[in-house]
């Protein structure tokens, strides 16, 4: 019993650092694909950054393209649950304009950032190259945003809260009337050019004050 007891432990153990190996290789093949693009990034620059061997990458990542369409579904989505943690039920809500007010503030701190504005740039520069990382961006960022929005919505719809008769397109339509404007400049301009808190603040609530004075119900 205690030899087995003894495996199971060695075992934990091994799969601990198999975990911490799969991280630190993450973290810096993150890092080395925004610095250098893909095309200029390889497994043994990634490997020496993360302080293991380049066979222990490929025992973690079959294809570097594996490994960056990895960092693409996991920066995406880390981004899109940022978007909406915390945020109370829906069905519990009375003040929409506070409760859209504070998912747009939310959304905008989660998406405008160097990180995520640096794989925009990347995926949509090899978009056409490796089409699945740019659906692996959008299925795990912006559809689940447009989803889960929509979702909300319709709740709000059903509770008489607002005249919402297309969830999907109202969803879609707030979502870029929340971020359109600074993710263009952020993506002409740089990231030297995101919005401070305050901009994302104003910005956000009159987004929300326009979007509901087109979706208030009328008596």
């Amino acid at each position: 019993m205690k030899q087995d007891e003894r495996a199971l432990s060695r075992q934990r153990s091994a799969m601990k650092q198999f975990d911490k190996k799969h991280v630190a290789i993450l973290d810096a093949a993150t890092t080395a694909f925004l610095r250098g693009g893909y095309l200029a990034t390889n497994m043994e620059q990634i490997a020496q950054a993360a302080s293991v061997s380049k066979q222990t990458v490929y025992k973690h990542f079959a294809s570097k393209e594996e490994l960056f369409l990895q960092i693409v579904e996991h920066v995406a989505a880390r981004a899109t649950v940022n978007s909406y943690r915390d945020m109370s039920d829906p069905d519990t809500v009375t003040d929409v304009k506070a409760y859209l007010t504070a998912y747009a503030v939310r959304e905008l701190g989660a998406l405008l950032v160097p990180e995520v504005m640096q794989l925009r740039r990347l995926v949509i520069g090899e978009a056409e190259r490796f089409p699945k990382l740019a659906q692996a961006f959008y299925r795990n960022g912006p559809q689940v945003g447009f989803d889960t929005l929509a979702s909300i919505l319709e709740r709000f719809d059903r509770k008489g809260l607002l005249r919402v008769p297309e969830p999907p397109r109202s969803a879609e339509m707030l979502n870029w009337m929340i971020l359109a404007h600074f993710i263009n400049r952020a993506m002409f301009l740089g990231d030297a050019d995101l919005p401070d808190h305050t901009e994302q603040r104003e910005h956000a609530e009159r987004s929300v004050e326009l979007f509901i004075s087109a979706h208030c119900r009328t008596t």
